[in-house]
């Protein structure tokens, strides 16, 4: 996911005959409070409709609406509009009915009340006897007016609900998600980029061959004077123009391709240019050390071995999954290839499969060599299981990954789908997963009526003295704060008024 070019922050620098371009990288920690006071708003925001959202005040917070809107993008990797569907908002006799009549979509239902209007009403509908003529039309149908009328509008952009796919992230997570993709941004649009590499040649040539190979990269190898015993290598990519004459669509498969390739060798990268094409203009950019720390490879240096990332176990299992699916063996999990890196401060996991059940995420990483285990240890540690994440590897590299928070599954020759399907959690389990503290807390007064100060506290992470500030402003329409008490729901606060009441009443007599 990079930046559109409208809200991709840069500077640049005309050197020599060349322009060097500087894409915007957040290295204080001066945003820091604006960017918790985002993830907060948002996470408020959870399971309500996209016209309740104020993304004005964001932009106007941040000041810098680039910024601001990159920001933004990356919040949207965990918050996620969801189009509610008619199965959603009727019970399942409702929608079952509507099913029978072919009412199971919001155009379905706008295509019955224009059959209606123009064999009754000559193709227009009065404002003046509107409610009476939906009361008329819902009178053959198995739902009243109001629901008729919201599932006219159900697919409007506006009627979206916000969900969460993933646990909370922290401010330091998105500023180094919001650095990723400045940079992802760069490389996307370049028309050639060379890396010099170091470490074991063989196994870097062999890895940068295979990932070429997977993502149809045009590439050419220097190995220098000294050959294959030269002490490092420089291997170019070259970029494609597409219809457009653009580089960006041929630019996502050569940063897929860097990232696979710094994956298997952390400690390979030691340099690298990329020609970018931005805009009608041409500059060029230098990956320094920085860069690659960006791309998560500091936080990944790991004992080197002399393995090299092979893609046919990915391709056999993405053809074996489909079968699987098929014969209905994954319990409803789909897959998807190369889906984004989960980025973290402390690094990043580049994982090879996205698996998808409804509006449920779970990413699938596939281990095939030792230095790729180690080099998951920390990035999976600070990611601390806000992504359902499962690492299949070898039995014998299962032992150094037991301690992350992560679903590991270790398997001996190649993992099967229906393995790998079964050690996922159930459906509930994962819905808490991706559960706000606001959504938690609304699930326990639902089932319970109030929330104490002792437990608002546990969940909102904050001492009991300043919960009265934090919860303030929230559902006030449902709920009240009662100091010493607790947030209850309006029926709670009703039966604590009847009981004082009636002990008045009783102490006066």
């Amino acid at each position: 996911m990079s930046f559109s070019i409208s809200d991709f922050k840069k500077t640049s620098r005309k050197t020599g005959d060349k322009r060097a371009l500087y894409p915007h990288q957040m290295r204080d920690e001066r945003y820091l409070a604006a960017i918790s006071y985002a993830i907060d708003y948002y996470e408020r925001m959870v399971g309500r409709q996209r016209n309740e959202m104020q993304a004005e005040t964001l932009l106007e917070f941040f000041g810098d609406p680039k910024l601001a809107r990159g920001i933004i993008a990356c919040l949207g990797r965990t918050y996620v509009w969801h189009q509610p569907a008619v199965s959603e908002v009727v019970d399942t006799v409702t929608y079952r009915a509507l099913e029978e009549l072919g009412l199971v979509r919001p155009m379905d239902v706008r295509a019955y009340l224009y059959r209606y209007a123009n064999a009754q009403h000559n193709g227009f509908l009065p404002i003046v006897g509107r409610s009476t003529l939906l009361e008329r039309i819902c009178a053959d149908l198995p739902i009243d007016r109001r629901t008729f009328e919201r599932l006219l509008t159900l697919d409007a952009a506006e009627n979206a609900v916000l969900t969460k796919v993933a646990g909370t992230p922290t401010a330091r997570d998105i500023v180094a998600l919001y650095n990723y993709h400045s940079l992802e941004t760069v490389l996307r649009y370049t028309s050639s980029l060379t890396l010099t590499l170091k470490g074991p040649i063989w196994a870097v040539v062999r890895t940068a061959h295979n990932v070429s190979k997977r993502y149809g990269l045009r590439y050419t190898i220097d190995h220098g004077r000294g050959g294959l015993f030269a002490g490092s290598v420089r291997v170019t990519w070259a970029g494609k123009r597409d219809a457009l004459g653009g580089y960006g669509r041929h630019g996502r498969r050569i940063v897929r391709g860097l990232l696979r390739l710094l994956a298997a060798h952390p400690d390979a990268a030691v340099e690298g240019e990329a020609t970018v094409h931005l805009a009608g203009t041409v500059y060029s950019y230098t990956l320094n050390a920085a860069a690659f720390r960006t791309l998560g490879v500091q936080a990944q240096r790991v004992t080197t071995y002399e393995d090299a990332w092979e893609g046919e176990a990915s391709a056999q299992l993405f053809g074996d999954w489909s079968k699987a699916y098929l014969r209905g063996d994954t319990g409803g999990w789909r897959l998807r290839r190369d889906p984004e890196p989960l980025v973290s401060e402390a690094g990043m996991v580049v994982p090879e499969f996205l698996l998808i059940r409804g509006q449920q995420r779970a990413y699938l990483v596939l281990v095939d060599s030792k230095t790729a285990a180690d080099a998951l240890v920390k990035p999976l540690q600070a990611l601390k299981g806000r992504s359902l994440i499962l690492v299949a590897c070898e039995a014998e590299w299962a032992k150094q990954l037991a301690p992350v928070p992560a679903i590991v599954v270790p398997h001996v020759g190649a993992p099967s789908a229906r393995m790998l399907a079964r050690a996922l959690p159930a459906p509930a389990a994962l819905a808490e997963l991706g559960e706000s503290k606001w959504q938690r807390i609304d699930r326990i007064i639902t089932a319970e009526g109030f929330v104490d100060d002792a437990r608002l506290a546990e969940i909102l992470g904050c001492p009991v003295e300043d919960i009265p500030t934090a919860v303030r402003g929230w559902r006030t329409e449902a709920l009240s704060y009662l100091p010493g008490l607790g947030l209850c729901s309006r029926e709670t606060v009703s039966e604590i008024r009847a009981l004082l009441q009636g002990g008045m009443s009783r102490q006066a007599a």
